[in-house]
């Protein structure tokens, strides 16, 4: 489950640093995964098995304004809808606005 969770989070910060949205904006991650969040504020309470993950991550956010936070669930629901839709997908894609969900 935290793999997912945070390869989920690896994913999407390549995606924005790729994207040239970090130059105009500030990046908030928002995870129901309170542990991923822990790991990202002290990475070395996480499992070593998830360092190397983390570690990428923190390098990729250097300079950038950004953010990560846990939210409830309840609060996800876009999100976990996403995820639901996205396991049976072959081909990656990206909304680049918000969804009509």
């Amino acid at each position: 489950m935290f793999s997912a969770e945070l390869l989920a989070i690896k994913e999407a910060i390549f995606l924005v640093k790729d994207s040239g949205w970090t130059h105009s904006c500030r990046i908030i991650l928002e995870t129901d995964c309170s542990c991923c969040v822990d790991w990202f504020h002290n990475p070395n309470s996480a499992p070593a098995l998830f360092k190397g993950i983390i570690a990428d991550c923190l390098r990729w956010c250097t300079g950038l304004s950004w953010s990560i936070q846990a939210v409830p669930r309840e609060s996800n629901s876009t999100a976990d809808k996403l995820a639901k839709s996205g396991i049976s997908r072959t081909t990656p894609w990206v909304w680049r606005n918000s969804c009509d969900w």
